[in-house]
């Protein structure tokens, strides 16, 4: 079946690229060449990923439907703006309400990486949110809801978005998730979430420089 080709496809790289490095530290214990090993495996992820869908296409339910380039853009647009309020938004609740900490530990740790190694910004903007958007949205969701609800889809793979970051912040990073999930559900198209999560990496990083 084409779905299982293109899943399957999408999830061995990830999961390539994801444990290669953890085995090449264990075999080299250096950090200097983890982290060049993690953005390098993490760029030929990007391009092994988009060839992979091509190469085993498959169009889900959320992909039946084609827009045009200028709104896909837009939506990608219009979605970083969503997912950073929404960010916002639920870090208030989870301090104010859950009690749970200010500082963000998966991002206090990228960017006390970035301080000693800057080239690891490649995995950070560019390599992590393509292949999360491949693996969560397109294979958890999009593909997913061929065979169950979308919601149910899009409420599952929030879920494993957000224990995948493992940083505590479970309902920020499950709220972003379906905030990806909805932008993909509009725009028809994988480059929409894509493009909202390269930006929302981007000014998340920025705003962490200031």
């Amino acid at each position: 079946m084409d779905i299982r080709k293109n899943s399957l496809a999408l999830l061995i790289t990830y999961l390539v690229v994801m444990l290669f490095p953890n085995i090449f530290f264990t075999v080299i214990k250096s950090n200097p060449l983890l982290f060049i090993a993690t953005s390098i495996m993490g760029t030929v992820g990007i391009f092994f990923m988009f060839y992979l869908n091509r190469k085993f296409p498959f169009k889900n339910n959320i992909e039946s439907k084609q827009i045009s380039l200028t709104s896909v853009l837009l939506l990608g647009f219009l979605g970083t703006i969503l997912a950073f309020v929404i960010q916002k938004v639920t870090m208030l609740v989870e301090i104010y309400l859950l009690h749970q900490s200010v500082v963000s530990e998966n991002t206090s740790q990228i960017m006390t990486i970035i301080a000693h190694y800057p080239y690891y910004l490649i995995y950070v903007i560019a390599a992590a949110p393509v292949m999360e958007e491949f693996i969560f949205r397109k294979v958890f969701f999009g593909n997913l809801s061929t065979f169950i609800n979308p919601m149910g889809a899009a409420l599952f793979s929030s879920v494993l978005f957000s224990i995948a970051h493992a940083d505590g912040h479970y309902l920020t990073y499950a709220c972003l998730g379906l905030v990806l999930s909805f932008i993909y559900y509009k725009a028809h198209d994988i480059k929409a979430p894509i493009i909202a999560h390269i930006l929302m990496n981007l000014l998340v990083i920025v705003l962490q420089l200031k």
